[in-house]
């Protein structure tokens, strides 16, 4: 008989289940929930909305020390912005850190963006609804931004931001034109 709860205990060992509980705070703090994709570490409301103030922060004013803000991964995708700027659509607005960074810092953005709506947050995802109206023609221009965070350096950054917007509001804002295309009856 103890031949049989031994090799029991073995087997549930081999497949972790008889391992012991590790209550110590390091591994509380690493616990993982249950996401929509199974289990890992999920943004809490106020990990989101640290991440989206960061983002805010960026657009309205750029200050280096919110690149830590800024996962070593991150990629930056808008079609909106690559029409704009001559840019391939479907490809990477900016492709690193060090490019945003350096973009910013060259020439930052300084738009008064206004987050409209926040929400749905996912396990890695924040969804926004923002606006701003600024230069030249003060059209409104609203927006939809999705940040994905990771936690790569120990705690939440964006890795990834994927934004469009209403690009010929946009245009007429920094000065420029456009020709609406002739309507056909």
């Amino acid at each position: 008989m103890r031949f049989f709860q031994s090799l029991t205990l073995l087997a549930l060992s081999g497949l972790g289940l008889a391992s012991p509980v590790d209550t110590s705070s390091s591994a509380v703090e690493a616990r993982h929930w249950p996401g929509p994709w199974g289990y890992g570490q999920c943004l809490r409301k106020e990990d989101a909305q640290e991440l989206v103030d960061a983002y805010v922060r960026m657009i309205r004013g750029w200050k280096d020390e919110d690149a830590k803000y800024l996962a070593e991964s991150f990629t930056d995708w808008s079609d909106s912005i690559n029409i704009l700027a001559g840019k391939p659509l479907g490809t990477v607005t900016f492709p690193s850190k060090a490019a945003f960074v350096k973009k910013q810092q060259v020439a930052p953005d300084n738009l008064p963006i206004e987050v409209t709506h926040q929400g749905p947050i996912d396990c890695d995802e924040i969804s926004i609804i923002w606006s701003m109206t600024f230069g030249a023609a003060q059209k409104p221009v609203r927006g939809e931004t999705i940040l994905t965070a990771t936690k790569e350096a120990g705690y939440w950054q964006i890795s990834r931001i994927d934004v469009e917007f209403n690009s010929i509001a946009y245009l007429l804002n920094i000065g420029g034109t456009y020709t609406m295309p002739s309507s056909s009856a």
